[in-house]
C-alpha cells in the first residue's frame, strides 16, 4: 500500500508539480520527486525482501514520519482545486500510525489535520472555500484511513507471524533433516571414541560456538570428556544443569528460569545461553552434553529439540559402535585362539598346515623351495615326572621363546602339541640354510632350563624335509616326523635329513650331538 501511494504522489507531483494559488519553485519538486522516490524504491525493497523478524516500533514510527513529512508537503505543493486526488498522500502517515495502534492512528490524524490547515491557511491567505475543501479532504482521510489502517495492521501482524511461524518451521525442518544425516553418517562410526566426537562436531552445526561432553565419575564429581568449538567450556558445575539433567532424564535450558545465581553464571562463562542435555552411560558412568550459544536459547527452542534428537541418535549410533568393537575383539580372539597355542603362544597345526600348503602352491608354482624341521624335545617326560606339570608347562614356554629367536621374520614356529614343534622356514636360499637353522635349535635346546631355584636339562632331535611342490605337505610332514626319529634313534640330541634327501647331500648331514649318517 506504501508503494502505490508513494507512486500516486509522484505521479501528481510530477504532472502539476505547481498551479493555482500554490507557487512551487523547482527546487523544492525535485527534493519532493527524490524523497518520494526514495520511499518508493525503500519500501519496494521490503516488499520483495520482507524482513524475518517485526519491525521495531522505532521503525515504524520513523517510516510514519517520514511519510507524514512527504504527504504535507505534496499536499501544499498540489492545487487541491485541480487535483482533487491530491489528498490521498495523507493516507500514508495516517496508515503507518495505524500499524502500531488506532490509537497512533487517531493522533497521526490530528496531527497532520492540523499541519495541513495551518498551511494551507497561510498558503491561502485563509480562504473559506479553501479551508472547507481542507476540511472535506481531511474527513474524507480519516473515515477512510482509520479504519482501514487498523484492518491492514492487523492484517500484516497476521502475515508477519504467518510468516515468522513458516520461516521457524523452515528453520526446524533443515534442523531435523541436518540431524537425520549425522545420525546416518553416526551410525556408520565403527568406533566408540568416534562416536563421540563425530556428535559433537554434528552438535555444532546446529547453531552452538561451543559443545562439551562431561562424565560424572565416583563420587559424583563431573570431569571433561571432550570439547570442540570457540571459547573454552567452564568448568563442570553440578548445580548448574548437570545432575539435574541426568536426575530428570530431560534437557535443562540455562538462564531460564529466573535463577540470579545461574544467571551470574552464565554470564561468567562468557556466553548467552546454554543447553545441558543427558546422553548415554559408559560403564555406569552417566554423559551430559552441554552446549553452549552466543544468542539467549529459549526454553522451546528449536535448537534444543534438535540437540536432544541428535545425542538419542548418537546414543544409539555410540552402542551400535561399541557392540561393534566387542564383536570384533571377540571375533580376533576366537580367530586367534583357533590359530595359535593356548600355552605358548606359537601357531597351532591349523595355522601350520595352512601356511605350509601356501608354501607349497607357491613352490609348485614355480616360486622358492621351503625347509620344514620337525622338533621333538628329549628328556621332558622325566622333567613332568619328577618337577611336575607346571614345571613342564613353563618348560615348553621357555623352548618357543628360544625358538622365536633363531628364524628370521616370515618364518612360522608352531607347537603340534605335548613336546613336538616344527618351523617352517618359507624363503631358505638353499638346504644348507634349514641345516643352519637345525643347528642353532639344537645349540639353543641343549642349554638347561632354569626354573626357580633349579635347572633342568634339555635337548632336541630334529627332522629336516625340504620342499619344492613335487610333494604334498602331508608328505613333507611325514617325511620331517620320519627323519625327526631317524636322529632320535642315532643321537640324543640331534638333527637328520629326510630320506629323499640323504644321499644326495650326506656331506651336509653333519654331526649335531652325536653322528648323524
Amino acid at each position: 500500500m506504501r508503494v502505490i501511494l508513494s507512486l500516486v504522489f509522484a505521479t501528481l507531483i510530477s504532472m502539476n508539480p505547481a498551479g493555482g494559488d500554490v507557487v512551487a519553485t523547482r527546487g523544492a519538486v525535485v527534493v519532493v520527486l527524490v524523497m518520494a522516490a526514495l520511499n518508493v524504491a525503500w519500501n519496494a525493497f521490503r516488499v520483495v525482501r520482507p524482513p524475518r523478524r517485526a519491525e521495531p516500533a522505532a521503525v515504524r514510527v520513523g517510516q510514519a514520519l517520514v511519510d507524514g513529512a512527504l504527504a504535507l508537503i505534496g499536499a501544499v505543493l498540489l492545487d487541491p482545486t485541480a487535483t482533487p486526488l491530491a489528498w490521498v498522500a495523507l493516507l500514508m502517515p495516517v496508515l503507518d500510525a495505524a500499524a502500531l495502534s488506532p490509537v497512533a492512528a487517531a493522533v497521526a490524524w490530528l496531527v497532520v489535520s492540523l499541519a495541513y490547515i495551518s498551511l494551507r491557511m497561510r498558503m491561502g491567505g485563509g480562504d473559506d472555500e479553501m479551508l472547507r475543501l481542507g476540511l472535506q479532504q481531511l474527513a474524507a482521510v480519516a473515515a477512510f484511513a482509520l479504519p482501514a489502517g487498523y484492518v491492514a495492521a492487523r492484517m500484516r501482524d497476521d502475515l508477519e507471524r504467518a510468516h515468522d511461524t513458516l520461516m521457524a518451521a523452515r528453520g526446524h525442518a533443515a534442523e531435523l533433516q541436518s540431524v537425520a544425516g549425522h545420525a546416518t553418517r553416526l551410525s556408520a562410526v565403527p568406533e566408540p571414541d568416534g562416536v563421540m566426537a563425530a556428535t559433537v562436531s554434528a552438535a555444532t552445526t546446529l547453531g552452538f560456538v561451543r559443545v562439551d561432553v562431561c562424565r560424572r565419575v565416583a563420587g559424583g564429581v563431573w570431569m571433561p570428556v571432550h570439547g570442540i568449538g570457540q571459547g573454552t567450556s567452564p568448568e563442570p558445575d553440578p548445580a548448574m544443569g548437570l545432575d539435574e539433567a541426568i536426575a530428570r532424564a530431560l534437557p535443562v535450558v540455562l538462564g531460564t528460569r529466573g535463577d540470579a545465581a545461574e544467571d551470574q553464571w552464565l554470564h561468567l562463562t562468557g556466553y548467552a545461553g546454554g543447553v545441558v542435555v543427558p546422553a548415554w552411560t559408559i560403564d555406569g558412568d552417566p554423559l551430559a552434553v552441554r552446549a553452549w550459544s552466543a544468542d539467549e536459547l529459549p526454553r522451546d527452542a528449536s535448537r534444543v529439540e534438535a540437540l536432544s534428537l541428535l545425542i538419542a541418535q548418537a546414543g544409539a549410533a555410540w552402542g551400535t559402535a561399541r557392540r561393534f568393537a566387542e564383536l570384533t575383539r571377540w571375533s580376533r580372539r576366537l580367530e586367534y585362539d583357533a590359530t595359535h597355542d593356548a600355552m605358548t603362544g606359537l601357531a597351532n597345526r591349523a595355522q601350520l598346515l595352512a601356511r605350509l600348503a601356501d608354501v607349497s602352491t607357491r613352490a609348485a608354482r614355480g616360486g622358492p623351495p621351503f625347509g620344514l624341521l620337525y622338533l621333538d624335545l628329549n628328556g621332558f617326560k622325566q622333567i613332568n615326572d619328577t618337577h611336575g606339570h607346571d614345571a613342564g608347562d613353563e618348560v615348553l614356554r621357555r623352548v618357543a621363546t628360544r625358538l622365536r629367536e633363531i628364524v628370521r621374520a616370515g618364518d612360522v614356529v608352531a607347537r603340534l602339541g605335548g613336546d613336538e614343534f616344527v618351523v617352517l622356514l618359507t624363503r631358505p636360499a638353499e638346504l644348507g640354510d634349514a641345516v643352519a637353522v637345525a643347528k642353532r635349535a639344537c645349540l639353543t635346546l641343549s642349554r638347561p632350563v632354569p626354573l626357580e631355584d633349579i635347572e633342568v636339562p634339555i635337548g632336541t632331535s630334529v627332522g629336516i624335509a625340504w620342499g619344492t611342490g613335487s610333494t604334498s605337505p602331508e608328505q613333507i610332514m611325514r617325511l620331517a616326523d620320519d627323519a625327526m626319529y631317524r636322529a632320535k634313534r642315532l643321537s640324543r640330541s640331534g638333527f637328520s635329513l629326510a630320506s629323499d634327501l640323504r644321499e644326495a647331500h650326506a656331506a651336509e648331514a653333519v654331526v649335531g650331538g652325536g653322528d648323524v649318517p
